[in-house]
């Protein structure tokens, strides 16, 4: 999926959008991540994407505790990119 497409997503979901460039640096670094195929590092991804309310509550809470406040809508379009970056990392082995 293009970058343009996943933006577009992103603005179509949610009324109240990141900023555009830090949502676009934000899916290049996970791509990165993914490229890396650090073990730890990706099962940590994916556990994100799977979280209930209440744990994502306990991540903004973590994130908080270092210094970026996030609301629940910027979580939920982080975690968004995050799903993106999987599924353009997953889809890649099916090409």
């Amino acid at each position: 999926m293009t970058k343009e497409k996943i933006i577009s997503l992103l603005v179509a979901l949610h009324d109240d959008p990141i900023e555009i460039n830090s949502a676009l640096r934000t899916y290049d670094n996970f791509l990165q991540i993914f490229k890396e195929e650090d073990e730890e590092t990706m099962d940590y991804m994916f556990g994100i994407v799977n979280m209930n309310l209440s744990q994502r509550l306990l991540l903004r809470n973590s994130i908080a505790e270092r210094g970026y406040e996030l609301t629940p809508n910027e979580l939920d379009q982080y975690i968004f990119l995050l799903l993106m970056a999987i599924y353009n990392h997953i889809g890649s082995d099916f090409k």
